[in-house]
């Protein structure tokens, strides 16, 4: 399978103990991502019980604050290497709506549509022989776990309904107490993005 589009670009970090949603505020948000582009700083706030969500959609990024973790969305469209979803991240994680101290663990997240590079791909080729004797299948996807060096991964497949194409969700989960440099997230984003890449084309 090959990458035709790149949906969305996130991370997600969770904490030991719950937000503070006090510190929460769409100024304090808005100050960090102002452009002085009337267009561009369009924004929306959503509150609710435990959640808030700031979206910024002319600059296609949404911050979701939720009991015990943050996911920052980067819905551009653009590869990782030129993402600037680090950036974002740490802004927020720098400011003081969040405790730092308290993060937990963190992740890159992935959504793309993806077809198969074969015009002789059959369902079969992706949930096995097994589950494929099952007769008029009009549709199906895989969800698998795995580790690799201490990093954790999810991965899901499913038809979006559109010809032979599929939404794939891919997760690299890291089980850690302290953020790596600025440099080193860039780099490890790029680097699990390359290792989704390398897994589609196998499949």
């Amino acid at each position: 399978m090959q990458i035709k589009t790149i949906q969305n670009i996130n991370i997600t970090v969770l904490f030991s103990t719950p937000l503070n949603h006090l510190l929460i505020s769409p100024v304090g948000l808005l100050n960090l991502f102002k452009t002085n582009d009337q267009q561009k700083d369009q924004h929306t706030f959503i509150e609710a019980p435990g959640l808030k969500i700031f979206m910024l959609p002319n600059q296609k990024k949404e911050i979701v604050f939720e009991a015990v973790r943050m996911l920052v969305n980067n819905k551009q469209e653009t590869k990782p290497e030129t993402s600037d979803i680090i950036d974002d991240f740490l802004k927020i994680m720098d400011s003081n709506a969040v405790e730092k101290n308290k993060m937990s663990a963190y992740g890159f997240n992935y959504d793309v549509i993806v077809e198969p590079e074969s015009e002789q791909f059959k369902i079969g080729d992706l949930i096995g022989a097994k589950v494929a004797k099952i007769e008029n299948i009009k549709s199906a996807g895989v969800s698998v776990v795995f580790e690799q060096k201490g990093i954790k991964y999810n991965l899901e497949i499913k038809p979006i309904g559109i010809g032979q194409q599929f939404l794939a969700h891919f997760n690299a989960h890291f089980n850690v107490n302290t953020l790596p440099s600025k440099q080193e997230l860039k780099d490890g984003l790029i680097a699990q993005f390359d290792n989704l890449k390398d897994i589609l084309e196998k499949i």
